[in-house]
């Protein structure tokens, strides 16, 4: 496959959804064995702002936000998808959330507005908290 054809391949492949770079990294990486044309459309690509990381990383963090998901959540959920780690951290830290009171609307939004009483009820709501991708201090800030 020719670098033209790779990047005409890209092109089709981001028509059809949003690619990290990491992930069009592998993506191109798996139909051609010549690393320096993967490198060059990659380069291409960004140059060209077909692929920009930051824009598709704050779009995805608005959307987990949507979803009541914490911050641990949300840092995995973006590395799986090929973003350097360190631009997630960046992004996560300059994104304006309140993790505390996001903690308390995704608990009151499960569980309601009384607080638990009952350690068996209050073991639920820290497992779900904990699922949601929130830290024990948040969790135990949105339980008291």
């Amino acid at each position: 496959m020719t670098e033209q054809e790779l990047y005409d391949y890209a092109i089709s492949m981001l028509a059809k959804k949003n690619y990290s770079s990491g992930d069009m990294h592998r993506q191109l990486a798996r139909v051609t064995e010549k690393m320096d044309d993967v490198e060059h459309v990659l380069r291409r690509l960004i140059e060209n702002h077909y692929l920009n990381d930051i824009q598709s990383i704050n779009y995805l963090i608005d959307k987990q936000i949507k979803k009541f998901h914490g911050p641990t959540r949300i840092k995995q959920e973006l590395r799986q998808k090929g973003f350097p780690p360190a631009l997630i951290e960046q992004e996560i830290e300059q994104s304006d959330v309140d993790w505390y009171e996001l903690a308390k609307e995704a608990r009151v939004r499960k569980f309601g507005d009384a607080l638990p009483t009952e350690p068996k009820e209050k073991n639920k709501q820290i497992r779900h908290l904990q699922y949601k991708g929130y830290t024990m201090d948040t969790i135990f800030e949105a339980l008291s």
